[in-house]
């Protein structure tokens, strides 16, 4: 027979009977030795439950006895007033997990723990899909304006267009001055078997007139001529240097002033020639033919040559 704390008593296979009064707690008796174990007996016959006796020393165990059929569950009896509770047993081996509970309601968000440190910087994700273009923004101000760029290339001459019509013919103009020239002088030099030097500043001397006509252009002496009319006048000239010459050079001078560039001797024994176009507008002007430079020496014999016209 085994007796539970909740007073419910089952018997070998027999129905429950009554619960009764809790009897007092007997002192727990000392363990006795363990005796040898006996043969089993048949299992008897339930007997009828008697009433609870006060508990008696637990005398010494006895040998676990076969266990009997497990008989039908009695009814259960009135629950009796609980007993004084009873000192704590020791803890019994856990028993199976059982099935999870339902999920129960969800507690209140607990307070925001302290930022932790951040973390190392994850590898670069790959790039994002490009997104829609956006709408376009504003236009904006029209910016100063750029360098003026390098004047292209010339293009192509157009075709030549059609002739236009003969105008009318204009109104006959006053009668020009009779044909050929207004005037002229030619003259020459002979300066002999041995030449004359020249320094520079010195006009070259044409002695001998070989031809003049009209009163435009005179001559005032060896080397010097005058222009008496306003107009245009054109000098030619050549003259013959000697063999050995310091390499000077000549110029025109009309009043004292060059009215051409300088023609130098590059070598001794060669002409120097010339042919330059002026105009007077102040009349009586000088004409002279000046040496420049190192100076020069013109050759013996019939050299030079010098030829004043007035061309209009």
């Amino acid at each position: 027979m085994t007796i539970f704390g909740s007073n419910v008593i089952f018997g070998g296979g027999g129905f429950s009977g009554g619960t009764g009064p809790t009897g007092p707690a007997g002192p727990t008796g000392a363990t006795g030795a363990t005796g040898p174990a006996g043969a089993t007996g048949p299992t008897g016959a339930t007997g009828a439950t008697g009433p609870t006796g006060a508990t008696g020393a637990t005398g010494p165990a006895g040998a676990t006895g076969a266990t009997g059929a497990t008989g039908p569950a009695g009814a259960t009896g009135a629950t009796g007033p609980a007993g004084a509770t009873g000192a704590t047993g020791p803890a019994g081996a856990t028993g199976a997990t059982g099935p999870a509970g339902a999920t129960g309601a969800t507690g209140p968000a607990g307070a925001t723990g302290a930022t932790g440190p951040a973390g190392a910087t994850g590898a670069t994700g790959p790039a994002g899909a490009t997104g829609a273009t956006g709408p376009a923004g504003a236009t904006g101000a029209t910016g100063p304006a750029g360098a003026t760029g390098a004047t292209g290339a010339t293009g192509p001459a157009g075709a030549t267009g059609a002739t236009g019509p003969t105008g009318p013919a204009g109104a006959t103009g006053a009668t020009g001055p009779a044909g050929g020239l207004p005037a002229a002088l030619s003259a020459s030099s002979n300066v002999g078997a041995l030449g004359i030097a020249l320094t520079a500043g010195s006009p070259v001397p044409f002695p001998i007139t070989d031809a003049t006509f009209g009163t435009s252009i005179t001559r005032v002496d060896d080397d010097t001529f005058s222009i008496n009319t306003p107009g245009f006048y054109t000098v030619t000239y050549s003259i013959s240097t000697a063999l050995v010459s310091l390499l000077g050079g000549v110029e025109v001078q009309v009043n004292g002033t060059a009215v051409s560039g300088t023609n130098t001797l590059i070598s001794a024994g060669v002409n120097l020639s010339g042919v330059v176009l002026f105009e007077v507008t102040t009349v009586p002007a000088t004409v002279e033919i000046v040496v420049t430079g190192l100076g020069l020496t013109v050759a013996s014999g019939n050299s030079s040559q010098i030829l004043i016209e007035q061309i209009s």
